[in-house]
Parts: structure tokens; C-alpha cells; sequence
């Protein structure tokens, strides 16, 4: 099972998935800076180990998929990879 936890902040809400550890590089795809986006947490081969949808709702089940798979994020389709 994948671990799950979210919060809402004012108008702003997270959804998170995996590992998120600040020792695994971080990668942002920003729809808006800042304020929508999803943030991938990955391993030296690139393979997504968590994930972040920082006010980007109804793709928990992609983001789960994508860290299930344990494939390495093509970064030239990074805004398309929990899309």
C-alpha cells in the first residue's frame, strides 16, 4: 500500500503520496507557480518514489500508478506524467 495524507490550507490544498523525502531530488511542474502543480520525488534513476499535487485534485490514482510502475519520468513530458 501506497502511504496517503493531505491537508487544506486556506484556498490552497495537498494531496500526498509515497515518499517525500528531502533527500531524493525534487522535480516541480508548475501549472501556476507556486500555487498548482505537482511535485515528483525521485531516485537517483529518475524512477518517482513520491509525489505532491499541490492544489491539482483528482489524480491521486495516476500519481499512485505512476509510482507503482517504478519507470523513470521521461523529464520532457514531466507535466504530463500524472496528467
Amino acid at each position: 500500500m501506497t502511504s496517503f495524507f493531505y491537508s487544506d490550507l486556506f484556498d490552497l490544498g495537498y494531496e500526498a503520496m509515497g515518499e517525500l523525502d528531502p533527500r531524493l531530488e525534487t522535480v516541480a511542474a508548475w501549472e501556476e507557480p507556486n500555487r498548482k502543480g505537482v511535485i515528483y520525488y525521485l531516485d537517483a534513476e529518475r524512477r518517482p518514489r513520491g509525489v505532491l499535487l499541490w492544489s491539482v485534485f483528482g489524480r491521486v490514482d495516476a500519481a499512485r500508478d505512476l509510482i507503482r510502475a517504478c519507470q523513470p519520468i521521461d523529464m520532457s513530458r514531466l507535466s504530463e506524467a500524472v496528467g
